[in-house]
């Protein structure tokens, strides 16, 4: 913050069953952190879908090697083969296709699955496509809108505030920076990138806290202890398939959902091999961590707000 490579920080901390908040400094020049802050919370998208989808196959309503030929009778024949695994895994190369003049989220599906071509080469993670399709998926299986599966089958169940992967309608958010450093609330519209019922993928919206609890729940589901999840299916979700490209961050050991080489170089010493979670550097200047380890109960979640250019936040992650 001296040194004005950020504005501030929202974190979240959970041991031995006791939370602590950590804020400090501004989100938004003249706008100070505090713990209730509902910002757009980047990379919360992947962990939260993928623990919905976990949900969703323990009620018999989604196969994790299920194929998307089941749900959508107009892929191509590559995609047809795609399977829920791979879209949690990012096991298959798939274009970002946006699709942003898509009316709903499962046109933009349709489109995705009757025009992309998985592309030769290793795996590399692609948030925006991989979430659209699951995100029609869930809507299709429930027959209720994304942000309603979300609002019921997570948030609910841990007394969750402001998780969130759409807008909820006439819920105040706090001002954030975008690119041109123009003032607006979040969720918002950015360069075309925006958190929409069409383009859930982005994004998130929470607290740090409310994606702590969903980590704390993942660390008692192991134990047989969670609300959400049997042992079986939360270790499913974290179980190592292979390494993905992270962005620019090289490659990273990848679950269904959750990243598991978090302690090599990001978290330091005090965490074991174990740890699980998400790192992301958010092009409109905000990082995140998420991150749970099994062999010392611990939780940790942070946010920093920024005002400086990609390069820099970049390296407030790799460091």
């Amino acid at each position: 913050m001296d040194r004005k490579i950020i504005l501030g920080a929202q974190g979240f901390s959970l041991e031995d069953g006791e939370g602590c908040h950590i804020v400090v400094g501004e989100a938004a020049p003249g706008t100070d952190v505090t713990p209730d802050i509902a910002g757009r919370l980047y990379c919360a998208n992947k962990p939260v879908l993928a623990v919905t989808t976990g949900i969703a196959s323990e009620e018999g309503l989604i196969g994790l090697q299920t194929p998307l030929s089941r749900y959508f009778d107009d892929c191509t024949p590559a995609m047809a083969a795609v399977t829920i695994a791979d879209l949690l895994g990012h096991t298959v190369l798939l274009p970002p296709t946006l699709q942003k003049n898509a009316a709903s989220l499962d046109e933009r599906a349709r489109r995705i699955v009757n025009r992309a071509v998985p592309r030769p080469g290793s795996a590399h993670y692609n948030a925006q496509t991989t979430s659209a399709l699951l995100g029609a998926i869930l809507e299709r299986v429930y027959s209720m809108p994304l942000e309603r599966v979300i609002a019921e089958k997570v948030a609910a169940p841990l007394s969750l505030r402001d998780l969130s992967l759409m807008p909820r309608p006439g819920r105040p958010y706090s001002p954030l920076h975008r690119r041109d450093g123009s003032m607006c609330f979040v969720p918002v519209e950015d360069e075309a990138r925006g958190l929409s019922p069409v383009n859930p993928g982005q994004a998130g919206v929470s607290t740090a806290a409310d994606m702590g609890l969903v980590y704390a729940d993942l660390l008692k589901s192991l134990k047989g202890q969670g609300t959400l999840l049997a042992p079986s299916t939360a270790r499913s979700l974290l179980e190592t398939r292979r390494s993905i490209q992270l962005y620019d961050l090289g490659p990273r050991s990848w679950g269904l959902g959750f990243q598991r080489d978090l302690p090599q170089g990001i978290l330091g010493a005090g965490w074991s091999r174990d740890t699980f979670g998400h790192v992301g550097t958010a092009p409109r200047r905000i990082v995140v961590l998420h991150a749970a380890d099994p062999a010392s109960d611990r939780v940790l979640t942070f946010r920093f707000f920024s005002t400086i250019d990609d390069h820099r936040v970049q390296q407030l992650t790799t460091r």
